[in-house]
């Protein structure tokens, strides 16, 4: 009894707080409106956790905010990087409020172990919230490496081709950023952009390879770029045997992930494999029982 009525006070403070934040928090309803509902579920509610950001108590501070910024700015760009990091903070600060209300409230109707169990999932939805939330942005900072990395060879390999023929590295690296889309051919076509703005070859690679998050990649950027300071035939030579040298290491990545992929497959086959000597048991007892 005095354990639902615990659970019963801290619903209505969580509910409370909810409801408040949700009231103060229209003020921020301009930030969620262009968001994607399928994408951003309970977009409308995300005025709360901005509400709540604005306290000392919940606000995005210390190592959070930097790592969430550091990866938002790799996603949507160094002009959209602080928003999109608290947006994510929000939106688990959201999530879990909402879940809080909720789950205490029926935590506090509950009978005996059933509390226990409540609060066992309310826990286990809070780590899900933050999964989706904060762990989703370094999901796509992961993937967005790894497409980076797939297109590498074939993006250093036009390169060389178009060097080697007599093309200077600027000229070269525009045609070769426009001839295809994808991930590694945006920032290629950032560095254009910044070339165009007056910066260096040299510094616009070097952002390149930074904004890229790979150090397959960076590493390649820093060789190109003293490369480029030795001179058009060094950058030739260099751009010829990194060719070869990215294949060889894509055909290795290709072999690793098809072991990786078999290695998967050994769980449900082993299941398949176990049902099947079931069905041959059973039916070789039944046969016997006759």
């Amino acid at each position: 009894m005095i354990v639902n009525l615990i659970m019963l006070i801290l619903a209505t403070v969580a509910t409370f707080v909810f409801l408040r934040s949700l009231f103060r928090g229209k003020k921020y309803a301009y930030m969620v409106e262009s968001l994607d509902a399928k994408k951003y579920f309970m977009k409308d509610f995300y005025v709360a956790g901005f509400c709540l950001n604005e306290g000392k108590m919940f606000r995005l501070r210390g190592k959070l905010e930097r790592d969430l910024k550091k990866d938002a700015k790799l996603v949507w760009g160094e002009k959209y990087c602080e928003y999109y990091a608290v947006l994510a903070w929000v939106q688990f600060l959201t999530w879990t409020l909402f879940a809080c209300s909720v789950g205490l409230i029926i935590a506090g109707l509950a009978k005996g172990q059933q509390v226990m169990i409540i609060l066992f999932l309310l826990a286990l939805f809070t780590a899900a919230f933050w999964n989706l939330a904060i762990s989703n942005m370094k999901e796509a900072v992961q993937k967005r490496r790894e497409e980076c990395e797939a297109e590498f060879p074939n993006m250093v390999s036009k390169l060389a081709l178009l060097i080697n023929s007599g093309m200077v590295l600027r000229e070269a690296w525009y045609i070769v950023a426009k001839g295809k889309e994808g991930t590694l051919y945006d920032l290629m076509k950032s560095t254009c952009q910044n070339m165009e703005n007056g910066e260096s070859d040299v510094e616009a690679i070097y952002k390149f390879g930074v904004l890229s998050d790979s150090s397959d990649i960076k590493k390649f950027t820093s060789a190109m770029i003293q490369g480029i300071q030795k001179g058009n035939s060094e950058l030739a030579d260099f751009m010829m045997n990194q060719t070869s040298e990215l294949w060889a290491h894509k055909r290795q990545i290709s072999l690793q992930k098809g072991e990786v992929a078999a290695g998967k497959l050994i769980i449900p086959l082993g299941i398949t494999f176990g049902g099947i000597i079931m069905i041959i048991v059973s039916a070789a007892m039944q046969s016997m029982s006759f």
